[in-house]
């Protein structure tokens, strides 16, 4: 019987601190999971892109059953819904001249990684990309563009000649939320590289 309470008692003592070990482990592990960063607004892009279909679509329709009508009058027709074509046009041509960027960020505590694709012009080849070390950030900002639905993040990054280059980044429809989440993992990164 004491042969046996000795065995139970080793046995016990043995797996506890493999237990222990492996809450440790896990806990690092779900550390590691949480610096990483990947954003992309793809879904505020959608939600844009089915708002001018919509418009174009609601507009078009409108002028052709207008037209189809036998009493059509196209300045008539104009007057009568002047509200909604000014409106329409204004939307349109906004977002022709201002620059609607689709990002697509990368950030852990190795690397950094931003494409960025201009909307309209060019999908296939990014407008800005850079593809970093985390250890050459220096330091970071956000700038908010007057009249414009971009953010701006500018990367002040120490290259490999020691020269100190600022990358202006411009990001859409940036949510504060997301925002936020790039602000803590740079704060940290930057804080791990005045350590070193």
């Amino acid at each position: 019987m004491r042969k046996i309470k000795k065995h139970k008692k080793f046995t016990l003592n043995k797996i506890i601190p493999e237990l222990k070990g492996f809450k440790i482990q896990s806990i690092s592990e779900s550390k590691i999971i949480r610096e990483n960063l990947e954003l992309t607004n793809r879904k505020n892009l959608t939600i844009i892109f089915l708002f001018i279909i919509i418009l174009i679509i609601f507009n078009a329709l409108g002028f052709i059953t207008e037209y189809n009508s036998q009493n059509f009058n196209f300045r008539m027709y104009f007057f009568n819904n002047i509200y909604y074509i000014l409106i329409s046009l204004v939307f349109l041509i906004y977002f022709l001249i201002k620059p609607i960027n689709y990002y697509n960020i990368k950030i852990d505590k190795h690397s950094i990684n931003i494409k960025i694709y201009r909307i309209f012009i060019d999908l296939l080849t990014p407008k800005s990309h850079i593809n970093l070390s985390s250890e050459l950030l220096k330091h970071y900002y956000f700038y908010n563009r007057s009249f414009s639905f971009n953010k701006s993040l500018i990367l002040t990054i120490k290259t490999n000649e020691e020269e100190i280059v600022k990358k202006n980044l411009n990001l859409s429809f940036l949510s504060k939320v997301d925002e936020q989440k790039i602000k803590r993992l740079l704060e940290k990164i930057i804080k791990q590289n005045n350590l070193k």
